[in-house]
């Protein structure tokens, strides 16, 4: 990819695009404990061929939305998470003006969760297995840390200033 593509992908970021963190709720029906965090980033616009270029350029996916307003222009989106939006972010930081503190902290958020299987510490229950001979085997049910889960919401928290809109 060129520099000068990488430039104009950072530029619409910066004014078209949202960089967040998502947050899931921890469903009891997915046997969840806590809550989940995802890496977004986003571009919505009416201009269909730039959403196509960004896409073809760095993957993710975009659809077509309905107009908010009354015979108004559809509204295409371009969108990706987690893995690829955290290489897009990596690609397009130092181009970034507006948006630079919203991606270092989904940044940020990526470094902590490459590291989450060792903050698999809390012990939220166990599980029997009994194995072909009747034996029983009792296994514990590990969860994410209170600690870990933090430090996540606090860069959710921040994240979503950064995002607020009116007037600060």
């Amino acid at each position: 990819m060129k520099q000068t593509d990488i430039a104009y992908i950072a530029g619409l970021m910066d004014g078209e695009g949202c960089i967040r963190i998502k947050k899931e709720k921890a469903y009891a029906c997915q046997d969840r404990k806590t809550p989940g965090y995802h890496a977004s980033v986003q571009i919505k616009m009416v201009e269909e061929g730039a959403i196509r270029f960004v896409r073809d350029m760095l993957g993710g996916w975009y659809y077509r939305q309905k107009s908010s307003v009354k015979n108004g222009r559809p509204l295409y989106c371009w969108q990706s998470s987690d893995r690829q939006a955290e290489t897009i972010l990596k690609t397009i930081l130092p181009y970034l003006r507006v948006k630079h503190d919203q991606a270092d902290l989904v940044l940020k958020l990526r470094t902590l969760q490459s590291n989450s299987k060792k903050h698999r510490t809390k012990v939220t229950g166990y599980r029997d297995f009994p194995d072909r001979f009747g034996t029983v085997r009792r296994v514990a049910n590990y969860s994410l840390s209170d600690q870990y889960v933090a430090q996540c919401e606090t860069l959710f928290l921040q994240c979503k200033e950064f995002n607020r809109v009116g007037i600060r």
